[in-house]
């Protein structure tokens, strides 16, 4: 097979797998030299395991729908609260129209929905974390297979949520996934001031644990996370998204999954 031939069979390859390779330079294929340092390059998927090669440096992953299965509890309690204020929303308008937001995101969106500010917008807050602290202590589970994931996982790796503190806090302490995240390793939009969609979230999170995001793993299902995580430059992967076939080639996530059991970090 010709120098090209190769390199074009091995782009193709790690993108199947969203290996790191997928981001060769074009200057690579430009030419016949830039071909050959791009086979060298693809031949260093060939070494043996004990020369294995970490492709990321770390997993980041999103908590709500990624790690807890709390989103379905969140819309309950968000639907609760917006029809305290008259609106005519069904759950599943809820669950389309704020899913992956921050609650302060959620409040302004719900004010440009009612054209005013919310009426007595503290006991809104108050009634909507009462709601939502009820059912995240009866009802919250962990995804299926998250915890056999965490504790083989080799990898550096932290948690990047939108959840605010107290919410993250509750979450982890009820399902036992406290035990795989200490407070250095997890990040919510009150520590770090920002939110998702904004990339920052995940750019202060790589560079909180000294990682170059570029040498991250993200996972997320949201459609603000995924904005926020390949704007900030980190693979992403997505697991039981909430976009659309056509909004994941448009993020160019490199891998959608279903099932923890499929969850593999890939190395050279």
């Amino acid at each position: 097979m010709n120098a090209s031939g190769t390199v074009e069979r091995g782009i193709r390859g790690c993108e199947r797998t969203g290996m790191y390779l997928q981001r060769v330079p074009e200057a690579f294929t430009s030419n016949r030299a830039g071909l050959a340092s791009c086979v060298g390059l693809i031949s260093t998927f060939t070494k043996s395991e004990s020369e294995e090669t970490i492709l990321f440096e770390a997993v980041l992953f999103d908590c709500d729908g990624v790690l807890v299965d709390s989103e379905i509890l969140a819309t309950r309690a968000l639907h609760r609260s917006i029809q305290n204020l008259g609106m005519d929303y069904t759950e599943q308008q809820v669950a389309t129209t704020f899913t992956g937001h921050s609650f302060p995101d959620c409040i302004k969106m719900v004010e440009q929905r009612l054209g005013t500010p919310i009426p007595d917008l503290d006991k809104f807050k108050d009634d909507n974390r009462q709601f939502s602290e009820q059912l995240m202590r009866t009802e919250l589970k962990t995804m299926p297979g998250i915890e056999a994931v965490l504790a083989e996982l080799t990898h550096p790796y932290a948690l990047v949520t939108n959840s605010r503190t107290f919410e993250l806090q509750l979450k982890l302490g009820v399902t036992g996934l406290d035990q795989y995240f200490p407070e250095a390793r997890r990040f919510d939009s009150e520590k770090l001031a920002v939110a998702k969609p904004d990339p920052a979230i995940y750019r202060r999170a790589a560079e909180s644990i000294g990682v170059d995001i570029t040498r991250c793993l993200v996972v997320e299902d949201s459609v603000p996370g995924l904005t926020a995580a390949t704007r900030a430059g980190a693979t992403v992967w997505a697991y039981r998204p909430h976009a659309t076939p056509e909004q994941l080639e448009a993020f160019g996530v490199a891998s959608v999954f279903h099932d923890w059991s499929e969850f593999r970090v890939p190395r050279a």
